[in-house]
């Protein structure tokens, strides 16, 4: 069995191979072929915000020096490359952009290779945010207990109906967030202007910072409307008392 899981794990890594060369052929590739030259370029606060560099000139090299141990590893450094650029460039900008149509064209090619062979993925808690950079607060661990726990069916189930209740906005937050953080989550339709969300896909801890997003903006408009109710019921009463002097 192990050996097949080698085989299998060696296949991928092969696959993960062509796909590295597909994208690094596409014509708007330029930005990712090779690392940022931040000094040519005079961008002397981009080591000081990008931690750990990645480009996909850099992952075929490893890949041909067989210095990955699975095609997740693989995988990971890649989406790296799209995070730092989502990090640095403002949002919505042509390099933010770019790196979002990379980033799904990439995860679609990959959701294929993980189907297909062993990717020597493990259910682990994504490591793209480190501890002391995590926002979430502990109002986040209600509804799963620990980050660490498997996330309940309830738990799906609720964050799935209170989506539905999100602004366009709000809705679009979500969708960056998971973009940032677990791509793979994200899934086209048959119409291009859709995109469905497996809540599924979602690793602990992109699913504990969306419920906490998703929960506060609910009870903010919750909360909203409850004063809006109470504000209409107190000048309607104002109004009454108004008329009852008037038949005096």
């Amino acid at each position: 069995a192990q050996a097949m899981s080698t085989t299998s794990q060696d296949e991928a890594l092969k696959r993960m191979s062509k796909l590295v060369n597909s994208l690094l052929a596409r014509n708007d590739c330029g930005p990712f072929r090779e690392p940022v030259d931040w000094r040519g370029l005079e961008l002397y606060d981009y080591p000081k915000i990008i931690k750990k560099m990645m480009d996909l000139g850099t992952v075929k090299r490893k890949l041909e020096r067989k210095q990955y141990a699975t095609a997740h590893e693989c995988a990971e450094d890649i989406r790296l490359i799209w995070k730092n650029c989502w990090t640095y460039n403002a949002d919505g900008s042509d390099f933010w952009l770019l790196a979002k149509s990379f980033s799904r064209r990439f995860e679609d090619r990959y959701r294929k290779i993980r189907l297909e062979f062993d990717v020597g993925e493990r259910d682990e808690i994504s490591t793209a945010v480190a501890p002391s950079e995590n926002p979430l607060s502990s109002k986040s661990t209600n509804l799963l207990g620990s980050v660490q726990n498997a996330i309940s069916l309830d738990a799906k189930s609720q964050l799935a109906s209170k989506v539905f209740l999100l602004s366009g906005v709000e809705l679009a937050r979500v969708i960056q967030k998971i973009e940032n953080s677990a791509p793979m989550a994200l899934q086209t339709t048959d119409k291009e202007s859709e995109i469905e969300i497996n809540i599924d896909a979602l690793d602990h801890q992109t699913f504990a910072e969306i419920d906490e997003f998703v929960r506060e903006k609910v009870a903010n408009r919750h909360a909203t409307q409850d004063s809006l109710s109470s504000e209409v019921k107190l000048g309607l009463s104002a109004n009454g008392t108004q008329s009852k002097k008037r038949k005096k």
